[in-house]
Parts: structure tokens; C-alpha cells; sequence
């Protein structure tokens, strides 16, 4: 079952922001939605990098300039899985992709091309393609 939780900014004079919320199950914090405590303009940013540089270890700050969200300052641990999941996606979209492509072959009335053919047609050898290393599969 989902948390969810929506969250609407205002922005008031001075560049402060008001959280005007609706929670929905608030049990879990979603990491894109952010209160105002996580919001920070960048001249203030560059004024205490430190200390935002500790906050961002336990939540994303969210830079403003003009009152708009132009970046994010998060922990280096937070990035790399952040990296991790983009690049899981990435695998099952690629998984679905080749799925549905085997799917509609299974569907054609063509026939697959023969693995000779394709060998003679780039101009390698079984014997060649055999060296080439296999590609590391997370599991």
C-alpha cells in the first residue's frame, strides 16, 4: 500500500514559504514533495554551506533563486541510489522493450535471420565473437 502525501507551497513576501498540506496516509516521507524547512535560497545557501551541507545528509534541500526550485543538495549516499534506480529502470525498460519485440516476431510470419549470415554480413568470426566479454548482469 502507497503513503501519500501532497503538499502545496505558497510563497509569501520576502521569498517564506508557507506549507498549506494535505496528508494522505503520512506515514512515509516521499523524497520529490519537500517542506519549507527543506527550501533554501541560494544566497543564503552560500552564506551557511555548512551547515545546509549537514542537513542535506538527512533530507534533500531544495535551492531557490527568484523563488523558483532550481537544484536539489543531497547526500552522496542519497545520489548514488538515486543513480542505482535510474539505472534499474533503465534495465526494465530495455527487459520490456526486447519482451515486446520477441512478442510481435513471435506474431510475424518472418523468419530469423541465420546466425551465419549475420557473421558474414559484419565480417566475424564465431571464433571472434567468442572473445568478446559477456556483459555483468546485477542480479
Amino acid at each position: 500500500m502507497y503513503n501519500i502525501r501532497i503538499i502545496f507551497i505558497k510563497y509569501l513576501r520576502k521569498g517564506v514559504a508557507e506549507e498549506l498540506s494535505t496528508n494522505i496516509m503520512n506515514e512515509r516521507d516521499d523524497p520529490v514533495l519537500f517542506s519549507p524547512s527543506q527550501l533554501v535560497s541560494s544566497s543564503k545557501l552560500s552564506k551557511n554551506l555548512g551547515s545546509y551541507l549537514d542537513k542535506a545528509q538527512k533530507k534533500p534541500i531544495f535551492i531557490t533563486r527568484e523563488q523558483e526550485v532550481e537544484a536539489v543538495l543531497m547526500s552522496l549516499d542519497d545520489y548514488r541510489e538515486l543513480l542505482l534506480e535510474e539505472q534499474k529502470a533503465e534495465e526494465i525498460y530495455f527487459a520490456v522493450l526486447a519482451m515486446r519485440r520477441l512478442i510481435e516476431h513471435s506474431k510475424s510470419p518472418k523468419s530469423l535471420v541465420a546466425m551465419n549470415d549475420v557473421l558474414k554480413r559484419f565480417n566475424v568470426t564465431r571464433e571472434e565473437l567468442a572473445e568478446v566479454p559477456d556483459d555483468e548482469v546485477d542480479s
